[in-house]
């Protein structure tokens, strides 16, 4: 036998292949299959996170109606032509003010911060009556302040959804029943003279404009 056929004799310390895979083989854990469970304080946090929301949301929310965005979307068949006038005595302004305006500036007429100005202490409220009308006819737009505070947001207009009448009434209500708020009345006659001057008007008020009338 020469050296070409002779077999290689093997190393004594060379281990077999199949050896070593069938022990890695029988090493590995068995498969199983199981829910993994969070830690406790994260179930914790989840349960109190809801309870604190539910709450804010239940004092600050308001209604949820569509009253107050109608002035950009009417809502599902609502006549949002003008209504005609009804007697002063029937119309309460309470009622308009809780259907219309509590979303935003809440029941007690402090407004959320930041986002909704106040009614009461408020100039735009207490001041001249007209001022105040033509910001609920044609709605507010652009930066103001209430109370050292700056707000800038968009309220809607309310002439195509609330008579002389009735906006009479929700200004008496938020001049002389919310918070501290004493002002003088109105009546739907100095409603009806100010949605007439100002039928063609398209845009809503901006601060500037309402201050220039007011200097006027």
């Amino acid at each position: 036998m020469n050296d070409e056929t002779r077999p290689i004799p093997s190393e004594k310390n060379e281990v077999s292949t199949l050896a070593l895979h069938d022990q890695v083989i029988h090493e590995t854990e068995e498969p199983f299959e199981d829910m993994v469970k969070g830690p406790v304080w994260f179930y914790l946090f989840v349960v109190l996170a809801m309870v604190v929301s539910a709450f804010y949301l239940g004092r600050h929310m308001g209604r949820l109606d569509t009253a107050a965005h109608i002035g950009f979307l009417q809502a599902s068949g609502q006549d949002t032509t003008q209504k005609e006038a009804a007697p002063a005595n029937t119309v309460s302004g309470a009622s308009v003010f809780s259907s219309r305006c509590v979303s935003c500036h809440q029941a007690n007429g402090q407004g959320i911060p930041g986002a909704f100005p106040p009614l009461v202490k408020s100039d735009y409220v207490l001041g001249n009556p007209e001022i105040l009308a033509r910001i609920i006819l044609h709605g507010l737009q652009g930066e103001l302040q209430v109370e050292g505070k700056t707000y800038n947001g968009l309220m809607p207009p309310w002439k195509d959804q609330l008579n002389d009448e009735e906006i009479a009434a929700v200004m008496n209500h938020i001049r002389t029943e919310l918070g501290d708020n004493k002002a003088d009345k109105v009546d739907g006659a100095l409603v009806k003279r100010i949605r007439n001057e100002t039928k063609d008007r398209q845009n809503s008020w901006t601060v500037p404009e309402l201050e220039a009338l007011g200097k006027s």
